[in-house]
């Protein structure tokens, strides 16, 4: 049984995506107030707690995404100014800067991804457009916690 509202991976079967309720590394379910972890493609993944959520900082490589589902299964809008991350909570926002431009824009954390080594976000083309990288595909990035909003 699941604590609360349920959290969700997403993975890969076949050629198909798959989405999978989470389970924490103790071997019990997730809860609303984040920890546990997740496997992808032979990797583990962790969510961060509250607190770590709170004070998260990174500075690393965006990319952006379109099309398909969220690992909460709803359809990914591309038009919206969300992310994709492997460890926040969903409902965390985050404030976004491109090192190279300076440009920063808020996002509110959708989806799991990326699963790329070497990136930590994953944006909307909306985001990639607002933060002036779509043609490039990728920048160097600061991600930085404006509040928490525990919807997992």
């Amino acid at each position: 049984k699941f604590a609360g509202k349920t959290a969700w991976a997403v993975g890969t079967i076949g050629a198909k995506v798959a989405t999978v309720p989470l389970r924490s590394a103790r071997g019990g379910s997730s809860s609303s107030s984040g920890g546990g972890s997740y496997r992808v493609r032979g990797r583990t993944y962790h969510l961060l707690d509250q607190q770590e959520a709170r004070h998260y900082q990174e500075t690393g490589i965006a990319s952006f995404y379109s099309g398909g589902k969220t690992a909460n299964g709803e359809r990914v809008n591309s038009r919206a100014l969300t992310a994709a991350h492997t460890g926040l909570p969903f409902g965390t926002r985050v404030r976004v800067t491109n090192l190279a431009n300076r440009r920063s824009i808020t996002v509110r954390i959708k989806d799991r991804g990326p699963f790329i080594r070497g990136r930590i976000i994953d944006l909307t083309k909306r985001g990639a457009d607002a933060l002036g990288f779509r043609e490039q595909g990728l920048t160097k990035v600061r991600v930085e916690t404006l509040d928490t909003a525990f919807s997992e």
